[in-house]
């Protein structure tokens, strides 16, 4: 039976589910991660090919804005039997939902291929590091570094918490701005850090967890972790100064893995880093993760002519601003 490309707005749980159980280790894939972009203001757009009345394959986008704003927002990308018929769905769902912008992520994507679309505006590499938990030792290859500063958090006495409570959300992102001044500090180039309001909406729709490595009551490094029934996905992470010193952030990667081995994940994926970050990539790399290359774009899926239009009025406004 040929495929068949169907959008949903505001797909209703039933088809969520349905999308989660096509690929069980995706945590941006799941009814949690739908429930916390709807809280934000977000319209869910469920995207897939259909065989019959049956689910194949797709993803969630996500809609906000208004007008020459609106953007549809895909995160992750799932394996596609037929992606011509995929993508071809995509561009007409934008027109037809008025949508002037795509942008196309590949968070938890491994081996997902972006295509040339019509009206590309930006395309960019990135990398992304996935840890398989179905070996028997999870941390087979990884760096003597890691291994080493692991020993030492472990003497030092460190420990892990881990919650759900919006109060952790705070110190989570405190300890990200450590770390993103630090890469700054090296010449990195790093985006901004980003507001409470995304972390807390994953934390209160189930979607996310934070783990932390503590010595006594001090926090010294912090993962939000996206849950699947069979994958983790490392959202986003900071570690203190102090934390560096004693290998906090290595230690509670490896003890983020065994946990959420011991709870079903077959996958850890550690998370994505570009070209601009290269000493993220060594980082991940070093726990023995699987390397998968892969890209983001954006794109105005609107005709030439509505293109051009929009870069009139753009023009007009900003003539008029002055």
């Amino acid at each position: 039976m040929s495929l068949q490309f169907r959008s949903v707005l505001r797909p209703p749980p039933s088809l969520v589910e349905q999308l989660a159980a096509c690929d069980p280790a995706n945590p941006l894939q799941t009814p949690e991660y739908a429930k916390a972009h709807e809280s934000l203001g977000e319209r869910v757009c469920l995207l897939g090919l259909f065989a019959g009345d049956d689910l194949v394959a797709g993803c969630l986008g996500f809609l906000s804005g208004w007008f020459l704003r609106r953007n549809l927002h895909i995160r992750s990308l799932p394996s596609l039997q037929d992606p011509d018929v995929f993508w071809r769905g995509v561009v007409q769902s934008c027109r037809r939902l008025g949508a002037w912008g795509l942008q196309v992520d590949t968070y938890a994507s491994p081996g997902a291929v972006i295509p040339q679309l019509p009206g590309e505006l930006e395309r960019r590499d990135r990398w992304e590091y996935a840890l398989d938990l179905g070996r028997d030792n999870i941390l087979d290859g990884m760096s003597t570094q890691h291994r080493r500063n692991i020993g030492r958090a472990g003497k030092a006495g460190l420990s892990i918490r881990r919650t759900r409570e919006a109060s952790a959300c705070a110190e989570h992102l405190e300890l990200m701005d450590a770390s993103l001044e630090r890469r700054a500090h090296r010449g990195e180039k790093v985006d901004p850090g980003q507001d409470s309001a995304r972390p807390l909406a994953l934390l209160a729709s189930g979607s996310g967890e934070i783990f932390q490595a503590v010595l006594g009551e001090q926090v010294l490094s912090s993962i939000l972790v996206l849950r699947s029934s069979q994958g983790a996905y490392y959202q986003s992470a900071g570690t203190m100064p102090e934390g560096m010193k004693l290998g906090a952030s290595p230690f509670l990667v490896s003890q983020v893995a065994a946990l959420v081995k011991q709870e079903g994940a077959r996958v850890f994926n550690l998370g994505g880093a570009g070209a601009e970050s290269p000493g993220l990539r060594r980082f991940k790399a070093g726990f023995g993760a699987r390397e998968f290359e892969l890209q983001a774009a954006s794109f105005c899926p609107k005709s030439a002519a509505e293109r051009r239009l929009r870069g009139a009025l753009r023009s007009c406004w900003t003539w008029a601003g002055q």
